[in-house]
């Protein structure tokens, strides 16, 4: 349950969020990753329209002596005392654990000053590149806060554009960009596509859930990068032979991958204008010698269930199907 649902709603409020050191159980976790997540969850909280993250390092040290660093263990006592020094009305506590060399696992909850009850809590699992902690912060508090991305990214002059350049990589690979931030950073979609199975097993039935991967149904938010930690999850989970659809993205490049919901929908329908062959990608798409985007369903990177993903038509409307379905593949690739 997100925590907007038990905030009031105070004009000119500022509701104080503190966000306590990252907890780090095995000791395996760098603190320069560590530092990374915490004011990164601080900038996204403070960009958020109504709130406040107050991440002062001195704050820790009433928690020091119940040795809080390694166990994340904090009293309601605690808990209060750290809301009288702060003004917090909220405490952000967040834990993070290292699945692999580009990998970490993020679980975070926020507790009530008063009542110390929890009243939010998620996770997610996060690449360790910069970009990637910025991004999935921003992501993990506004779903912490119950609010969209884009509340979050307020105060970064984010700004969706249609670029429809065509960019070539070092590997040779090229794409035409779909969405692109003020920033210079943004998304590109392959000049080619592919029909293949979401995974690839004798019976329905007989496909997995795969773990780590949050199942979802409908339009997600747009998050950079989201469809590669899907990606990335299920290669681990299925490898290459039982993942046709991600498999074959990854085999144009190490940086290509499968997109999320969220990324194929806008491609389809923001980008292209809901409109297949006649829509604006598409238009480029053939300028540059590739394959337009056609009237038909695409594979996302998005689980529903053990035995669906997450599909999206041509007009971008989103809905399910059987993963040993072939369905259309398009390669996305951040840059």
């Amino acid at each position: 349950m997100c925590l907007l649902c038990f905030l009031p709603m105070i004009l000119f409020a500022q509701v104080k969020v503190a966000i306590l050191e990252t907890v780090d159980k095995e000791g395996v976790v760098s603190y320069a990753y560590k530092l990374m997540l915490r004011s990164n969850l601080a900038k996204a909280i403070t960009n958020s329209a109504g709130y406040e993250a107050y991440d002062r390092t001195d704050m820790d040290a009433i928690l020091s002596e119940q040795n809080f660093q390694r166990t994340g263990l904090v009293s309601e006592d605690q808990i209060r005392r750290l809301g009288e020094m702060t003004g917090a009305k909220y405490i952000l506590v967040a834990e993070a654990a290292k699945v692999d060399d580009k990998n970490m696992f993020i679980t975070a909850k926020i507790v009530d000053v008063e009542t110390a009850k929890t009243e939010a809590t998620d996770n997610m699992l996060m690449h360790t590149t910069p970009e990637d902690i910025q991004h999935g912060s921003e992501e993990l508090a506004g779903k912490l806060l119950g609010l969209g991305l884009e509340s979050t990214r307020k105060s970064n002059h984010v700004s969706r554009k249609i670029n429809g350049d065509v960019v070539t990589f070092e590997d040779g690979t090229k794409g035409v960009i779909f969405y692109k931030t003020n920033d210079g950073h943004g998304l590109v979609v392959s000049l080619i596509s592919a029909t293949a199975k979401w995974e690839d097993v004798k019976r329905t039935r007989d496909c997995r859930d795969i773990r780590m991967l949050r199942n979802e149904k409908g339009k997600e938010e747009l998050t950079v990068g989201k469809g590669k930690e899907n990606s990335d999850c299920i290669i681990r989970e299925l490898g290459h032979v039982h993942a046709p659809a991600v498999a074959w993205c990854v085999q144009l490049g190490e940086d290509w991958y499968l997109p999320s919901a969220g990324e194929l929908w806008y491609l389809l329908a923001e980008a292209n204008d809901k409109k297949d062959e006649k829509g604006k990608i598409s238009a480029i798409l053939m300028r540059a010698g590739g394959m337009p985007l056609t009237d038909s369903m695409y594979w996302s990177s998005t689980e529903y269930e053990a035995e669906e993903a997450v599909c999206a038509k041509s007009n971008g409307s989103l809905s399910t199907e059987d993963k040993d379905q072939e369905l259309i593949v398009r390669a996305v690739r951040t840059f």
